[in-house]
């Protein structure tokens, strides 16, 4: 009965009778508890503490149960549980003292030592009584013992680290379940280099001035072990030299084993099988100890298990995109061989259209040879939304209204609209993108602009329409063609506007068309780490500002294939060059050199030619490269880089002499509507009169 929770106490007493004897029980209950509160809690809020409690704060009076015979759905389930979580029960002395621990564990992680927590009622509240203690931080960590691994090394692998202003750790705190993890990854990191006979100590931690840690850890290195050999059982699919082959240049018997790399030889194999379509391919890693001779033989045990096929694709996590627009995104189908590249591909394709933050894939055997697979979305903001008025020397009084939605209806289109007047400024656009029209992987678009701005030295007019059509070709190549006819005006131009606008002077009717040639593996737009994009476009202008142009680009995502690490490489290369055929190349078709897209550091174009006021003219050719390493902070949300580029703009010459460099560093952030990159570069060899740095804030992708 005790066991049951409800009671603080239970006494039973015997008495007897003539009849025989009496049991008697005494009771005493614990309260139903309607709050919680706490006492002498100065340095931590009583809701952080509930947090760490997990109980619902509002007050519940309610009791529920199961009708009989009747069926739980996963509502009602989580709603009764949510129930026995709150308040309005009794909490059993098991749950408080669980509590108790939870609330000495959030303590910890705070640096507190030796806080203590009991408890009382106040009627119908749980009140804690905390004795919070002295905060204390790591001051420093000793290693004993090592004498084949560094100290920085297996100081690294730990969670638990020692202060270190110059890396900003100016208090860090002790936990002690992770320090005792951290005696585990010590023995790991060992057992990879082939220490199988390492001993770890427990830490000894000492506490001086009350404030300050002192953790000894002493290790017993032992013998390292060399590798014996390698070797693979019920491996029916493939050669051992067809397994190794990637790994010859590094595997070689008689030296010290690699733990890191007999873990990627199983990478390997796995995905060597999972490839065929063992998707739920297992393999174990025996190794065999030769204690003797101090050598060590690995085995992989492969159990390749069946080949699955697809029957059902279930789709989850859509509020907003209707399950065809993910569908036809999707690179198998019910009937299809389930294949680990294919859930990839998909994952991709589903990533590239822009709507989705997560994509996940959960399978589940169904009957034999053929598996169910869910497949889970957390989507993304795609609307944007501005209505406003506002006054500016360069507009004078305007009213905006703008809408741009991705995703428009859930069917994966895109819809633009603005909608801008002013005294000197008008800008009304509409654009509109039509994916999968016809029901084949073609999309259709169309934009239709009117511009006018009073720029003071100038005015500018702008109208134009422009439909375009894409099409896959293959799994990775799309062809994307399109025809643009546009009429424009610069006028009343000043003595002092830049030369680039004096050059523009006049009217022009201008009709182009162009073609491009594209092909993407990347694995996610977003936040790419492998893969790579190449394009090439050709581009023809028919008027009094005729003009051909050529664009070619490459990019490429490298992971850290050699050491392992979460660096990812990053490489663009791009050329292009514009001709008149005409009068002159509109403003808009020349190549701004210089900026946040291109040589990062540099201003708007001034990479390029300029004239004697230190305003860009645009350039008739570029030539750009972009060298960048990123690094994980936090893998889905914050990342940071250091970057290289150079080249130039220029209108004749050689492509290849007199580069522009620079370089920095930068944060890549990943927001909900898109990545935000903030970067500061440095211009290495600036020509003279032109900034050497900037700060630069770029809204989307750079790569």
């Amino acid at each position: 009965m005790f066991k049951l929770g409800y009671f603080r106490d239970i006494e039973t007493y015997t008495r007897y009778t003539e009849n025989g004897i009496d049991l008697i029980f005494v009771f005493e209950e614990l309260p139903v508890v309607q709050s919680i509160d706490f006492e002498g809690n100065s340095e931590i809020s009583k809701e952080e503490l509930m947090k760490v409690l997990g109980i619902i704060t509002t007050e519940r009076m309610e009791s529920s149960s199961i009708i009989p015979f009747s069926t739980l759905g996963p509502e009602l389930a989580e709603k009764m549980a949510s129930i026995r979580r709150g308040l309005g029960r009794v909490f059993s002395v098991d749950e408080i003292n669980r509590m108790i621990k939870a609330i000495k564990k959030k303590y910890e992680k705070e640096g507190f030592y030796n806080v203590k927590v009991s408890y009382y009622f106040r009627g119908n509240t749980l009140v804690f009584k905390i004795d919070e203690g002295l905060r204390a931080y790591v001051k420093k960590i000793i290693i004993i013992g090592n004498k084949l691994i560094d100290e920085d090394e297996i100081k690294d692998v730990m969670e638990t680290k020692e202060r270190a202003p110059w890396k900003l750790r100016f208090h860090p705190r002790l936990e002690k379940d992770v320090l005792l993890e951290d005696i585990e990854r010590i023995r790991q990191l060992y057992i990879n280099k082939g220490f199988f006979e390492v001993e770890v100590s427990k830490p000894e931690i000492k506490l001086v001035n009350n404030e300050e840690y002192y953790i000894t850890i002493r290790i017993k290195e032992g013998a390292r072990y060399k590798l014996a050999g390698i070797q693979f059982k019920n491996n029916k699919y493939f050669t051992d030299k067809e397994l190794l082959e990637r790994f010859e240049r590094d595997l070689k018997e008689e030296e010290y084993y690699n733990g890191e790399l007999i873990e990627r030889i199983k990478e390997e194999t796995l995905n060597k099988y999972t490839d065929l379509g063992f998707v739920f391919a297992v393999i174990y890693v025996d190794k065999i100890l030769d204690r003797k001779h101090k050598k060590v033989k690995v085995v992989y045990h492969i159990n390749h298990g069946e080949i699955f096929y697809v029957d059902k694709i279930d789709i989850s996590g859509n509020y907003e995109t209707r399950d065809y627009v993910i569908r036809r995104e999707l690179r198998f189908a019910p009937g299809d061989l389930f294949r680990k590249q294919d859930i990839y591909r998909s994952q991709s394709r589903l990533y590239g259209l822009g709507f989705f933050n997560g994509i996940g894939f959960d399978p589940h055997i169904k009957d034999k040879n053929k598996v169910d697979v869910d497949v889970k979305v957390q989507e993304r903001f795609t609307g944007q939304f501005s209505i406003g008025a506002g006054y500016s020397q360069l507009t004078g009084l305007s009213f905006l209204l703008s809408i741009r939605k991705g995703n428009f209806l859930g069917t994966g289109d895109t819809i633009g609209l603005s909608f801008t007047v002013g005294d000197i400024y008008r800008n009304n656009m509409f654009s509109y993108l039509h994916r999968w029209a016809f029901d084949k992987p073609m999309d259709l678009g169309i934009s239709i602009y009117d511009r006018y701005v009073d720029y003071t030295t100038f005015v500018s007019e702008k109208q134009g329409i422009s439909p375009t059509l894409s099409k896959e070709l293959t799994e990775y190549w799309k062809v994307s063609t399109g025809v643009s006819f546009e009429r424009g005006k610069f006028s009343d131009i000043t003595e002092d506007a830049p030369e680039r606008i004096k050059r523009q002077e006049g009217s022009y009717y201008l009709t182009s068309t162009f073609i491009t040639f594209a092909y993407s593996d990347v694995d996610n737009p977003l936040i790419p780490k492998k893969g790579s994009n190449f394009g090439i476009t050709f581009e023809v202008g028919y008027g009094n500002r005729g003009f051909y142009k050529t664009s070619f680009s490459y990019s490429r995502f490298i992971p850290d294939k050699i050491f392992y690490t979460d660096w990812v490489f990053s490489f663009k290369g791009r050329y292009g060059i514009v001709e008149k055929w005409g009068d002159m190349i509109p403003l808009d078709k020349l190549f701004f050199v210089g900026g946040d897209f291109s040589l990062r550091g540099f201003d708007y174009g001034m990479a390029g030619p300029y004239d004697q006021n230190y305003d860009p003219l645009g350039a008739k050719q570029q030539i750009v490269f972009n060298l960048q390493a990123n690094h994980p902070i936090s893998e889905k949300f914050l990342w940071w880089y250091v970057f290289t580029d150079m080249g130039k703009g220029f209108d004749n010459g050689n492509p290849f002499d007199d580069y522009y460099y620079t370089a920095g560093v930068g944060l890549k952030i990943i927001t909900p509507m898109a990545p935000i990159d903030i970067y500061y570069g440095k211009v290495l060899n600036p020509p003279e009169g032109v900034g050497s740095s900037r700060i630069g804030f770029v809204l989307g992708t750079f790569f």
